[in-house]
C-alpha cells in the first residue's frame, strides 16, 4: 500500500483520475509587496494575504512572476487567481520549501466588473481542465 501511495505522490495517474489545481484567494494585504530579481530574466513579486478560514486568520503567501501589480497598500482587499505550488530552495547547507499561490491574475479592491471577469476566467479554466485527460 505504501508503494501505491508513493506512486500517486509522484504523479502516477489513478484509474479514474482527473485533477485540478486552481486557487482563488481573497484577503487583505498584510505588508507591502517585495520584489526580487531572479536570474536577470524574471521578476518575482511576493506578498501575503490574510484571510478568514473557519473564523481564524490564515495568511497565504502569493507570488507574481513578471507581473506589474496594481497600486495596492497595506490593508487593501486583493483577490488573486492562480495555482498552488511547492517550491524548494537552498539556505546555506539546508534545503527548505514553501507552499505558495502562483498568481496569474490579481484584482485590487472590490471592483465588481474586474472580479466578475476573474470569476468567469476561473470557471472557464475549470471547465477546460475537467475535459483534459491527465498523462
Amino acid at each position: 500500500m505504501a508503494k501505491r501511495a508513493a506512486n500517486i505522490a509522484r504523479g502516477a495517474e489513478k484509474k479514474s483520475g482527473k485533477s485540478t489545481n486552481l486557487a482563488l484567494v481573497r484577503g487583505r494585504l498584510v505588508a507591502l509587496p517585495t520584489v526580487r530579481v531572479i536570474d536577470r530574466h524574471q521578476r518575482a513579486t511576493t506578498f501575503d494575504l490574510a484571510t478568514l478560514v473557519n473564523g481564524r486568520r490564515a495568511v497565504v503567501p502569493v507570488v507574481a512572476l513578471n507581473m506589474d501589480l496594481p497600486v495596492i497598500k497595506v490593508g487593501d482587499e486583493v483577490t488573486a487567481f492562480g495555482y498552488v505550488r511547492r517550491r524548494f530552495f537552498r539556505v546555506g547547507a539546508r534545503t527548505q520549501s514553501v507552499t505558495e499561490l502562483l498568481a496569474e491574475q490579481i484584482v485590487p479592491g472590490a471592483k465588481s466588473q474586474r472580479l466578475e471577469k476573474l470569476f468567469a476566467s476561473a470557471t472557464t479554466r475549470q471547465r477546460e481542465l475537467r475535459s483534459v485527460a491527465l498523462e
